[in-house]
């Protein structure tokens, strides 16, 4: 999720970005260390830097008639670490606010602190404590993927809540704004965290299947303690699914009334899928007197080179992937 320029300001639009770079500087650091220790691994923290970047943009349309993006992070955080992985979706949210206007310089320590810090270091956790507690690393990995990103869309609508309830003309209390994004959050988000737990743990499964030795390099691979207890996996999946606020039919009116939906289409045309970014945040704080500003750097209003940027960074991300996949996943025989 990307909080826009103009929703966040004053103080707590400093105290973000000074936890953001401090966060960032942190990680370049742990970033340095890695690299002195093994050279070898470089190329990795570029491929981790395009994955964040590309998954990130990714827009995947849902059934509300919205689209959201996956994340990303918490596979960045298992491979390379909590730390690594902050830094590395630091800079691909500079680039992003930059160049694609998602996100926004204002918003960048915001957005940091929600994708970088929540989807990484809890994606990680759940990943370490899963492996503690005997599970395979396809299912770990899976754990990782799925905590990992619901808690980048909690904090997400956290942190927009909170700035929402301090605005000029707030619509709701702090516990208000948060029933309404959550469940405007729910149907959309919800789908995506578990295609990423998917992909997340079937990613980790292949590596260890093509290139174990890279995977026992970086800490991931190592003795297993017990049986996978796949009931308590369940148990907890379901406990949580149960606890979400999905199922109660007021809170999904409130977050239609926000306009968690596309505007309707002209006769003869395909509806528009709007993003959750503007679809939800933007709408939720126009209501609250904070509007969204324009852009910085307003790419999509410059025609083609709007396309130019989007296809040349397709391109960037294509090439560091094909170029240093057998780093991770192994050469073709």
């Amino acid at each position: 999720m990307h909080i826009t320029e103009g929703i966040i300001v004053g103080k707590a639009a400093a105290l973000y970005t000074a936890a953001g770079a401090s966060l960032v500087a942190w990680g370049v650091s742990r970033m340095k260390a890695f690299v002195k220790k093994a050279p070898e691994n470089r190329p990795l923290l570029g491929m981790g830097t395009a994955l964040v970047f590309f998954v990130s943009l990714l827009p995947i349309p849902a059934f509300t008639g919205t689209c959201s993006h996956p994340c990303g992070t918490p596979l960045i955080g298992i491979l390379l670490g909590p730390v690594i992985g902050i830094a590395l979706t630091g800079i691909s949210l500079l680039l992003q606010a930059a160049f694609f206007a998602h996100g926004g310089f204002s918003t960048w320590g915001a957005n940091v602190v929600a994708l970088g810090l929540c989807g990484c270091g809890f994606g990680w956790g759940a990943f370490r404590l899963a492996r503690r507690l005997g599970l395979p690393l396809w299912a770990a990995g899976g754990a990782g993927g799925l905590v990992g990103d619901l808690m980048v869309y909690a904090a997400s609508g956290l942190i927009l809540g909170t700035a929402l309830a301090q605005a000029p003309a707030p619509q709701f209390s702090l516990s208000g704004y948060l029933l309404a994004i959550y469940a405007a959050y729910l149907p959309t988000q919800l789908p995506i965290a578990v295609g990423e737990m998917l992909v997340t743990g079937l990613a980790l499964h292949y590596a260890s299947r093509q290139r174990p030795e890279v995977l026992m390099a970086l800490g991931i691979l190592g003795p297993k303690n017990g049986k996978p207890p796949l009931a308590l996996l369940a148990i907890a999946t379901l406990a949580l699914l149960a606890a979400a606020p999905g199922g109660n039919a007021a809170l999904a009116a409130q977050a239609n009334s926000t306009g968690a939906h596309s505007e309707a289409a002209p006769a003869g045309k395909a509806p528009a899928f709007s993003g959750m970014d503007e679809a939800v945040n933007e709408r939720m704080a126009e209501a609250a007197g904070r509007p969204a500003r324009e852009p910085f750097i307003n790419t999509e209003a410059m025609g083609d080179l709007w396309n130019l940027l989007l296809l040349s960074a397709g391109g960037i991300c294509g090439f560091v992937f094909g170029r240093y996949w057998h780093l991770l996943w192994g050469r073709r025989r």
